[in-house]
């Protein structure tokens, strides 16, 4: 077996090139008078609704029906932009038509002023009377573009701006109506979560504004834009104000409880005393004090007074399960023996049995903020509730703003699927739609989904779950062995797979010294393998990327015939590239390997964008480098290349744009060796993009491993040590048994001696 290598690397930084871009007609998209007229009615007919309706804003909100899934370049750039800024800088969210999956297009909100909605009237009246005059009333990509190879010779005198009338003309073509929002959607329980569309106007000076009586109307506010509400008020505020109303969501988290059958067994288990092992958080249910392991636990129950009092008298299962799991499961599952040694738990029971979302949020917040030595956080809780098509849902909000701005992850079950009859797909409950965590499904021990699987994806994309480790199923052959407050139980469910995973994570970065994003990598690359695009991708949306491995072992070491090394890096601009990585080759000058990369990281996101949720993007390439000096992905990458026009919908189906994990590798059907460019090298280049600005906001850490396959199965990773030492890199050969005794070695006390 080869160890992993830990490949230090100095980066090129360098800015996007090129200037500004003449817009075109798609090469099917055409704009006549007809559709300029029918816009304009658009925009006549929402400005008459809000004439007739009472006014609580200054401005206008409203939805532009976009005709496909738009990229933030192409996004409408004249079209209701205010004076002074670009139209980007007035979304205040985004969501999917109702649509079959895969013909979804993109629904953005604006917010405007009247002055706004007015010129857009003018320049709407311009550019029709330029298609009139210019163009016999239609314009089409074929008398209409205009390339380096080809002028169009179109009169834009008497006109206010050529490109003002290029950009109205271009907007037209990709919108397909506007409309005041309306979203709505169907809830069945007494009270939850209404957020309202950012305005100038803070959420309680609306609602006192429209003078609700909070006696009547009982309501509590959660952040500036969300609120809790009974059916009633909902009713009111449907009433008086559905433009404002951005999300819908349910407010009650119910602990994710398992169905389990005692083993009717007295266990006695002696167990030696804690030392310096790492700490892992486990915020959960309430955990029981009296069971063999207490001494590793420090458990407090994060109760108010009220709770308290209803907390003595209940079981503390769930709690105490999950984390005896973390604590000591290798030896109540012998096959489950992960070599990860035993963990230290810091437990917070936050509830008894359920507990509001909001109520979740703040508890979760002030627990994290207290405890910032933890960098492991397990959360076995969720809602019985499917995650929403087209927003993230406040809790898994909640976690990624904490994962954005802290060195920490969570590790979240996915969620189960109690119904009786599973007669049709449940998606996962929240907060399993958190894009920073490392969501984890349940598989059985032939590794399909277990019965109670339910499935992603996250806002029509997103890759949700990100793997599946073993957590039982309803067979008593098939159970997870922990302990509760009683004795050693038989349990399932996705609540016993995270902690498999959240321990893992822990050894990773905890002892191994690996950063969040290396270590979240290291798990999804070792989950996919060789297999994930020729098999695994077909049963993705139930076992995310596949199952991790069971020896920590196998996620630190590789075959013979395999390279495996991990990378990091800050982006810190446009492009951060290293085009020298000295991959070996056979001696007939060509590489003799098939490979493999995947790439994690932790970006900021809002909420309030709904279903262009992430901030920020990096786009991995990966591959030989060709003689102008640019990178043959394996993937086939060209997203970000000059001359190559690649849709958003294709960008995100085929490269994952926008999603915050990468895994690309190369499949071929007959596996031979490939040419070098000129005896090139290897090269990695990571571009980076925010979604509503150009301008680089902040740092942005990444992680990636690279795994290399020789077709032949020759051993060449000495090879490759040998070029990067040679070139400057510096190559730490990651040795577990070394990494563990200079963890232990760190931990110990150091005692001085009086002088």
């Amino acid at each position: 077996m080869n160890r992993l290598l830990e490949v230090k690397l100095r980066y090129n930084h360098g800015k996007r090139s090129g200037g500004p871009i003449t817009e075109n007609l798609r090469r099917d998209g055409k704009v006549t008078v007809e559709k300029i007229q029918c816009l304009q009615e658009n925009i006549r007919a929402i400005i008459r609704y809000y004439e007739t309706t009472p006014r609580y804003l200054k401005g206008y909100l409203i939805d532009v029906n976009y005709n496909d899934i738009i990229a933030k370049t192409k996004r409408i750039k004249e079209l209701l932009r205010p004076s002074g800024k670009q139209t980007n800088d007035v979304v205040v969210g985004a969501r999917f038509s109702d649509a079959p999956e895969g013909q979804e297009n993109h629904i953005i909100t604006y917010y405007v002023d009247i002055k706004t909605m007015e010129d857009t009237l003018t320049k709407l009246e311009e550019a029709k009377r330029f298609l009139m005059e210019e163009l016999d009333g239609e314009a089409r990509p074929a008398n209409f573009n205009e390339r380096k190879d080809k002028k169009t010779n179109l009169n834009y005198e008497g006109y206010s701006s050529k490109s003002g009338i290029r950009n109205i003309i271009v907007d037209c073509s990709v919108v397909e109506s506007m409309s005041v929002p309306s979203v709505t959607a169907k809830m069945q329980k007494d009270s939850f979560l209404v957020t309202f569309f950012q305005t100038e106007c803070s959420l309680s000076e609306i609602l006192e504004t429209l003078k609700i009586d909070r006696y009547q109307y009982p309501y509590a506010f959660y952040g500036r834009d969300t609120v809790s509400v009974s059916w009633d008020l909902y009713q009111v505020l449907l009433d008086k104000v559905p433009y404002m109303i951005s999300m819908i969501s349910s407010d009650l988290s119910q602990l994710t409880l398992e169905e389990f059958t005692s083993s009717n067994k007295k266990y006695e288990i002696d167990i030696p005393k804690p030392s310096t092992e790492p700490v892992i958080g486990v915020i959960d249910n309430l955990f029981d004090e009296n069971v063999y392991f207490s001494e590793w636990v420090k458990n407090t129950d994060y109760l108010d007074e009220f709770e308290s009092v209803y907390g003595k008298n209940v079981y503390r299962d769930h709690g105490t399960e999950v984390t005896s799991i973390i604590v000591d499961g290798p030896r109540l599952n012998p096959w489950l023996d992960d070599g990860c040694g035993r963990f230290r738990v810091r437990h917070f029971g936050v509830a008894v049995d359920k507990i509001s979302v909001p109520r979740l949020v703040n508890k979760i917040r002030q627990i994290v903020n207290d405890n910032p030595d933890i960098h492991v956080w397990n959360l076995s809780l969720g809602t019985e509730d499917e995650v929403s098509k087209n927003f993230i849902s406040y809790d898994g909000s909640a976690l990624d703003e904490l994962q954005a701005n802290k060195n920490i992850i969570f590790v979240v079950s996915g969620t189960n699927d109690n119904r009786i009859e599973k007669n049709s797909i449940l998606r996962v409950g929240s907060p399993a739609d958190s894009l920073n965590a490392v969501v984890v499904n349940s598989v059985k021990r032939n590794g399909l989904p277990a019965s109670y699987t339910r499935e992603g994806t996250v806002l029509s994309f997103f890759n949700k779950p990100d793997v599946s480790y073993y957590g039982g199923d309803y067979e008593e052959s098939e159970r997870i062995r922990a302990c509760s407050s009683r004795d050693i139980e038989e349990v399932y469910g996705t609540s016993f797979a995270a902690p498999w995973i959240a321990r893992k994570l822990s050894f990773l970065i905890d002892i191994m010294g690996f950063s969040r994003e290396v270590a979240k990598a290291l798990l999804i690359d070792s989950a996919a393998g060789w297999n994930f695009k020729s098999s695994t991708y077909k049963v993705q949306n139930k076992i995310g990327y596949g199952i991790v491995p069971i020896k920590i072992s196998d996620i630190l070491e590789s075959e013979n015939a395999e390279i495996r090394f991990v990378l990091y890096g800050t982006a810190s601009s446009y492009i951060t590239s290293n085009y020298s990585l000295p991959i070996p080759r056979d001696s007939d000058n060509k590489y003799p390997f098939i490979a493999r990369a995947t790439l994690c990281y932790f970006p900021q996101c809002s909420r309030a964008q709904g279903v262009d949720y992430t901030s920020r993007e990096l786009s991995l390439k990966f591959g030989r480098v060709k003689e102008d000096g640019s990178i043959d992905d394996i993937n086939e990458n060209i997203q970000d290349d000059a001359g190559h026009a690649v849709d958003e919908r294709q960008s995100r189906k085929e490269f994952r744009k926008w999603e915050n994990t990468k895994f690309i590798s190369k499949i071929l059907r007959k596996n031979r060796a490939i040419n070098s460019y000129d005896e090139r090298l290897w090269g990695i280049s990571i571009t980076s993009k925010e979604r509503l600005t150009t301008s680089m906001k902040a740092h942005l850490n990444f992680g990636v491993v690279v795994t290399l396959r020789e077709i032949k199965g020759i051993n060449r990773i000495q090879d490759f040590i040998t070029a990067c030492t040679l070139r400057g890199w510096i190559v730490n050969e990651i040795d577990l048994e070394s990494r563990l005794a200079l963890y232990y070695k760190n931990q110990e006390d150091i005692t001085f001696d009086d002088m």
